[in-house]
């Protein structure tokens, strides 16, 4: 069953997203028609880039004379354009551009307008505007007046308002009621992990979860969301102040580091704590960070790993020893010896690198010199 946990909670994220329509929305996307998109043209949008330019430089000759008649006609000349898909595809962005800079030409001479002339003449330019703003607005969408009226009478009526209301609460229901299985599923696996067993001995208490089960989702995430991070952001300022940053944390020390993100303990609290036991910082914060990430998913990988081979290697080791035969030890004592230091090197902190990569990353360590014997013969006993 533990093993199935796992792909039954992906298997209800996959449903869980089917519900909320992500898929048909991605299959909507799939569908665009290219005929709407606008063409690759055979001069590759020169034509286009020139056309634009030609209107950036007249406005930028006309200066304050750029007003807001020919700022509107060259808006809706491009708009209407636009409209059409008659610009090239790769000059989309070219024309966005072009548009702030006619809009960013036409805004300082209103400003300077609004500085210079008096409030009967800043009135009157404010009207010339306002007209030449409307006629712009019949060209580029001529069912603009006939529109707003519509949406006037539909959005000022209560009746909408109302149906709009029911049909929200319709949605909610609908939504509720298709994830209700899902969410059944994922609360007897959430108590499966919790006490180890499928037979629920509080079923009123777990129908109550059920049926409130938003809030109840909601908040068991949010919990693990804030545990999750506030054991990260711990994580990290204990490895700042470690010696050796790839060097694994014990499970003592994280078992202390969950117990204080479970508490309401602060982190700037945390920080103090460890500056007590005399822990000094010793790194910046960026290199920590992306160490204890990737040290988070890989430590149990690698503890496996590392057992396996440590027993596969047991097997095919072979001590030689020459001493007197009274002082040879049995083969059962020399095997417990080597167990004993393997139990010992576990109790220590575990290191993620294979001892090959750590030569490329530590400096060099003085090797044995070859005038060293490797295995010299014993010296002989006093009788």
């Amino acid at each position: 069953m533990k093993k199935l946990v796992p792909i039954i909670k992906v298997i209800l994220a996959i449903l869980f997203l089917y519900n909320i329509g992500l898929f048909s929305l991605l299959k909507t996307i799939d569908k665009i028609d290219p005929s709407t998109m606008p063409p690759f043209k055979e001069d590759g949008g020169r034509g286009d880039i020139e056309y634009l330019n030609e209107k950036i430089r007249k406005a930028d000759a006309l200066g304050p004379n750029y007003g807001p008649e020919l700022y509107f006609s060259d808006l809706a000349d491009i708009k209407l354009k636009q409209k059409n898909n008659d610009f090239d595809r790769r000059t989309i962005l070219m024309v966005n551009s072009s548009i702030q800079s006619l809009l960013s030409d036409f805004n300082t001479n209103v400003m300077s307008h609004h500085r210079k002339n008096s409030p009967k003449d800043y009135d009157a330019f404010m009207a010339r505007l306002s007209l030449a703003r409307d006629k712009s607005l019949s060209i580029t969408d001529p069912n603009r007046a006939q529109e707003s009226a519509e949406f006037d009478a539909k959005y000022g009526n209560l009746t909408y308002w109302l149906n709009l209301l029911l049909s929200i609460l319709t949605w909610l229901g609908n939504f509720y009621l298709k994830n209700l299985p899902l969410a059944l599923t994922l609360l007897w696996l959430w108590w499966y992990e919790d006490k180890k067993r499928l037979s629920i001995n509080n079923p009123i208490s777990f129908l109550i979860c059920l049926i409130l089960y938003p809030v109840v989702i909601i908040r068991v995430w949010r919990s693990s969301l804030r545990n999750g991070a506030r054991i990260f952001a711990m994580n990290i300022e204990f490895k700042r102040r470690q010696a050796d940053l790839f060097t694994m944390i014990s499970d003592d020390e994280l078992a202390d580091i969950k117990r204080f993100a479970k508490s309401d303990f602060k982190l700037s609290d945390y920080r103090k704590y460890l500056e007590n036991r005399d822990l000094v910082i010793r790194r910046s914060l960026i290199p920590v960070g992306i160490v204890a990430l990737t040290l988070l998913f890989t430590p149990k990988v690698y503890s496996a790993v590392a057992s396996d081979n440590f027993h596969s290697h047991l097997t095919e080791y072979q001590m030689p020893i020459k001493a007197p035969p009274n002082l040879i030890p049995d083969k059962s004592q020399v095997h417990d010896d080597i167990l004993l230091s393997a139990v010992i090197s576990n109790a220590t902190p575990k290191i993620f690198f294979t001892p090959k990569l750590w030569k490329f990353i530590l400096p060099p360590v003085p090797q044995d010199c070859g005038g060293f014997k490797t295995n010299p013969d014993p010296v002989p006993l006093a009788c």
